[in-house]
């Protein structure tokens, strides 16, 4: 969404212990609980003993159990049949390298299945024709690849967005775009959340990571479209007019409101960038994607941190002054917010510590992929359009 910062090593010297022993999740998905009373009559005595030996009954009963294959690949789904976009306008060549002839053009925002990858090519086919695409310029969808990561896109239903705590008129609560569909690879209607290609092996690190120790990354955003972007910063900057709070939160030294949502392009657009969070996994189990097992978490619990997701002010920082976007290094002599959660160093570890990416200085949320970036070669896309449409398919 706009410039890029780690959070310095001090604050990852917290141990993982210490921020669980000492931060109480935040429920984000809830379950039931209830309290039986025992009548004082024997009619209602029985009828309750009834009831409970049945119950014990039915959950005591031995569920079917699922059956399948676990990828042994680098996903937990494999790439084929996976629906990817051109985040630029993309040849399609007739063989994996730049010398393969141009069978078409594919504009920014173009779906296709992919087929397979070969040494940084996709081989992809669109309306029945098929051929190969540079993997830097392409992205993926992440529930195909990563389907046990919970996807909860709230500009698509009711924005977080809020700057100082106040509502920004015509995004907090608000459908900012419809980007969801049924996905036929999971049987089921799933958000569309794309990334670059590149970037999705280091998102699947992260939750490995904190799958090993019973939670989840919990996704807000990936890829946003640009007339989205530029709405909210038109929206907010229209709001800090009016009001003295909204406007000290984004515009006070050394702060300005392009650290909290970007004016032009940023990199939500460009597809190297996503909000995330860490949640502790209350209940999961086992489904099938064809023939493959995968992890489908049923409840969880947000760890909470020092903000809200979306606070679009300096009350989200990480670090108490901005920090170089493009460098891998800065971040790590930066001087720490010390309103940070303790549960900020949680989700470094996973994101930064096994994932490789980097955060923003200006938002616990966020973090970036340099290297995708680097990969385009100042060749990025501006994401001047919306995805409606997933192209899966049921991985053989």
């Amino acid at each position: 969404m706009k410039p890029i910062a780690l959070l310095a090593t001090t604050c990852l010297l917290l141990t993982l212990a210490g921020c669980r022993q000492t931060s109480e999740p935040t429920e984000n998905s809830s379950t039931s609980t209830s309290t039986e009373t025992v009548a004082s009559t024997t009619e209602e005595t029985e009828s309750t003993q009834e009831s409970t030996a049945s119950s014990t009954k039915e959950t005591t009963e031995p569920k079917e159990e699922v059956t399948g294959e676990v990828y042994q690949g680098q996903y937990e789904l494999p790439v084929q049949g996976a629906t990817g976009y051109a985040s630029i306008n993309l040849p399609l060549r007739d063989a994996a390298n730049f010398q393969g002839a141009e069978l078409r053009r594919l504009e920014p925002g173009t779906g296709f299945t992919i087929i397979k990858e070969e040494n940084g090519w996709l081989n992809v086919k669109i309306d029945g024709q098929t051929g190969w695409l540079d993997s830097h310029y392409c992205f993926v969808n992440l529930p195909d690849l990563i389907p046990s990561i919970k996807y909860n896109i709230t500009n698509n239903s009711k924005s977080l967005f809020v700057s100082s705590g106040q509502a920004i008129p015509n995004v907090t609560d608000q459908a900012l775009y419809e980007s969801r569909d049924m996905n036929d690879r999971l049987n089921k209607e799933e958000y569309i959340v794309p990334v670059l290609y590149n970037m999705a092996g280091k998102i699947m690190n992260a939750q490995k990571a904190a799958l090993a120790e019973g939670n989840t990354l919990v996704i807000y955003e990936a890829f946003r479209p640009l007339p989205v972007q530029l709405n909210v910063a038109n929206q907010l900057l229209q709001l800090a007019q009016t009001s003295p709070e909204v406007m000290a939160g984004i515009a006070s030294s050394p702060w300005q409101i392009d650290w909290f949502i970007s004016t032009k392009v940023s990199n939500h657009q460009v597809g190297y960038a996503i909000d995330v969070t860490v949640a502790k996994i209350d209940s999961s189990k086992q489904t099938k994607v064809g023939k493959y097992l995968v992890t489908d978490i049923e409840n969880y619990t947000e760890y909470p941190m020092h903000t809200a997701m979306h606070e679009l002010s300096a009350q989200s920082a990480i670090y108490t002054h901005p920090v170089n976007t493009n460098s891998p290094t800065a971040w790590q002599s930066a001087a720490v917010n010390p309103n940070n959660s303790g549960n900020v160093a949680l989700l470094q570890n996973y994101l930064i510590t096994n994932g490789g990416l980097t955060p923003l200085a200006s938002e616990w949320w966020h973090f970036n992929d340099l290297d995708a970036l680097n990969g385009l070669h100042n060749l990025g896309g501006n994401g001047d359009y919306v995805l409606h449409s997933t192209y899966s398919e049921i991985p053989e």
